[in-house]
């Protein structure tokens, strides 16, 4: 299981994970940073930033609230509780490439009051938000591997890294998220 290989370490000893859907998934044939972005559990956006050296925008193509996620996985499940929806773009705001896409599941009632409220204001990303409310989360590697690209803002021909995982905040699973990775720009696209 994922889950239980990137909890505390960043390498695994033979390159070949299998994920969920049963595919080997060969780690080392990543692109470095993009190999980091996938097995570590730090924030994306604020990672992408330090490596490109340009303010990453988070653009949100989709923000609703909902009674019951599509969720990849039951982590977040809770039959009575209101759900956010959210999928967004990374987005370089000088170079304009697009860095990764997102989608969320938000589960309001675990989060702080005030946490949730700003979500669902749309005014902040959520690693942002948790980091500037000083929130205490654990990330959780559920998935990851490569799909070709499905969504109408990545070219048709992409092939996309992913990633699916889950935040815990005070030990109960709040957000899942699931992001993905334009693997041709990580290994083609020079650092400033």
């Amino acid at each position: 299981m994922i889950q239980k290989l990137f909890k505390t370490k960043g390498f695994v000893q033979g390159n070949i994970v299998v994920n969920a859907k049963g595919h080997n998934i060969d780690l080392s044939a990543f692109p470095p940073f993009l190999r980091t972005l996938l097995v570590t559990d730090g924030t994306v956006t604020k990672s992408i930033e330090a490596y490109y050296w340009e303010r990453v925008n988070v653009h949100s193509l989709l923000h609703q609230r909902i009674d019951k996620p599509e969720c990849k996985s039951s982590h977040i499940s809770n039959s009575n509780s209101q759900y956010l929806h959210r999928k967004v773009l990374l987005t370089g705001q000088e170079s304009k490439r697009t860095y990764a896409s997102a989608d969320s599941y938000i589960l309001l009632d675990v989060l702080p009051a005030n946490t949730a409220q700003r979500l669902v204001e749309n005014k902040i990303g959520i690693g942002e938000l948790l980091r500037d409310e000083g929130v205490e989360s654990y990330r959780e590697i559920l998935d990851l591997g490569v799909e070709a690209a499905t969504e109408s803002f990545w070219k048709s021909d992409e092939e996309l890294a992913y990633r699916t995982y889950v935040i815990h905040i005070n030990d109960k699973p709040a957000i899942e998220i699931t992001e993905w990775f334009p693997i041709d720009l990580y290994r083609d696209t020079p650092i400033n």
